[in-house]
């Protein structure tokens, strides 16, 4: 697949949809910063520039950024999303609100770096109809270049549609020699794609969801780089972090034509998101979504292990209602509208499971693209990431909580939805946990 061929394209595409690629360039090399004039103003004509970051962003690349800008005659505008009481910034209402409060007069932005600077940027330059580019600062997720975000909305993690940028900015320096646990995080999102993938074949064959094979397979020519070989993303190879960031572009543009998140997307990120969602709850501290996404795999590919070795579904009771005790009073109402909104779908999928043919679909389908949890787990351990639930400093009984509740939390099945549906969960889970997340 060429990057170049696809950027700023609209194509008809053999599962029957026009797809649109709205990302006009992707300059990966160390003068990325001296194009910033040139591409932005070819998209404005305007010359004021709000450009966003947090402290840590700016000094890395946010300051030469604006110095390179205002050199040529622009005019910029900084706002440094400050940090939360547990450390980093967040994205969520909170702040989305706050950052709204700040924003200048502009003709563009520019987001200066990754994931909550980026979701937090792409939101509100969204909100103001103001488009946007970004500087990345280390290849930790897919969503430079999706049109999604992920914030935390009344505690609830949700997702919302946006604009994906026009451009995205990166030095291989600053990509290879981020912090390795940015790095570690980004392999971890990208290793979902094999289960979400599924997952989406899943909602395709029991629930009539669109699925599209070419967004399915826009990765996989670079699997190999980081996945057969991923001793080569511990010691930083510069060619393994390329395929690395290039793997987590290509997933936010698959995410973009599809207008989903459900070629990036399972049941395997529930487990980060329900964690994320925990912390504001208790105030204890979760990890990098990248790094939870990891765990979050290992497990879900274990469920798929257990369901392929069924060849006739028995079908159990999904669960009625919500456990608005542990969700407690301030997210309780706003879980239970998504587990609603779910429940018809639980209904269409168990009648389903009753025809043979479409049970032996599914599996088939499935099993060509799960991974096993040993492979998933020995390249996350070789890659030196996450794969313990110690790792991300969680606790077994924190774990284990997470994992029975984290089917509530959003409206789209998943393979986490179906292993309750055959009465794999719950009682897989202290079994799948010891077996593969603790050691």
């Amino acid at each position: 697949m060429n990057l170049e061929k696809l950027l700023d394209s609209t194509f008809n595409c053999q599962c029957g949809r026009s797809h649109k690629v709205p990302i006009r360039n992707i300059i990966y090399s160390e003068d990325a910063i001296a194009h910033l004039p040139k591409v932005l103003g070819s998209f404005v004509d305007g010359r004021r520039v709000l450009l966003v970051a947090d402290q840590r962003t700016f000094d890395i690349l946010g300051r030469q950024a604006r110095d390179t800008l205002e050199e040529k005659g622009f005019s910029v505008f900084k706002i440094i999303v400050p940090d939360t009481d547990s450390g980093s910034p967040v994205c969520d209402d909170t702040t989305h609100n706050w950052l709204n409060e700040q924003f200048p007069p502009a003709d563009i932005a520019l987001a200066v770096g990754s994931g909550v600077i980026n979701d937090l940027t792409k939101w509100s330059a969204f909100e103001n109809d103001l488009p946007y580019t970004v500087l990345a600062t280390a290849a930790t997720m897919n969503g430079y270049t999706a049109a999604n975000v992920a914030p935390t909305i009344k505690g609830v993690k949700t997702l919302i549609r946006a604009r994906p940028p026009l451009a995205v900015f990166a030095l291989p320096s600053v990509i290879i020699n981020a912090p390795f646990e940015l790095t570690a995080a980004g392999l971890g999102d990208t290793i979902a794609k094999p289960v979400s993938t599924a997952d989406w074949l899943f909602n395709n064959i029991f629930c009539d969801e669109s699925f599209c094979r070419y967004c399915s397979e826009m990765i996989n020519s670079l699997e190999p780089y980081y996945f057969n070989h991923p001793e080569d993303i511990r010691t930083r190879r510069p060619a393994a972090t390329e395929a690395l960031l290039n793997a987590l572009l290509y997933s936010g543009i698959a995410m973009t034509i599809i207008g989903t998140s459900a070629p990036a997307s399972g049941g395997e990120h529930l487990l980060s998101h329900t964690l994320d969602m925990m912390s504001s709850i208790d105030g204890v501290a979760h990890d990098l979504h990248g790094r939870q996404v990891g765990l979050g795999t290992i497990f879900s590919a274990a469920l798929y292990e257990q369901i392929f070795q069924i060849e006739t579904p028995k079908l159990h009771s999904s669960p009625s209602d919500i456990d608005a005790a542990f969700w407690g009073d301030h997210l309780a109402e706003n879980v239970r509208d998504q587990y609603n909104q779910k429940k018809p779908m639980l209904k269409i999928i168990s009648e389903k499971l009753t025809d043979a043919q479409t049970w032996q679909t599914f599996v088939n389908a499935a099993r060509e693209q799960v991974r096993s949890p040993d492979e998933i787990k020995n390249c996350l351990k070789t890659a030196g990431a996450a794969h313990t639930f110690a790792d991300i400093k969680c606790s077994r009984e924190r774990f284990l909580s997470a994992v029975l509740h984290m089917h509530e939390i959003r409206k789209r099945p998943t393979i986490i939805d179906l292993a309750w549906i055959l009465g794999i969960l719950p009682d897989s889970a202290d079994e799948i946990i010891d077996n593969w997340l603790t050691s």
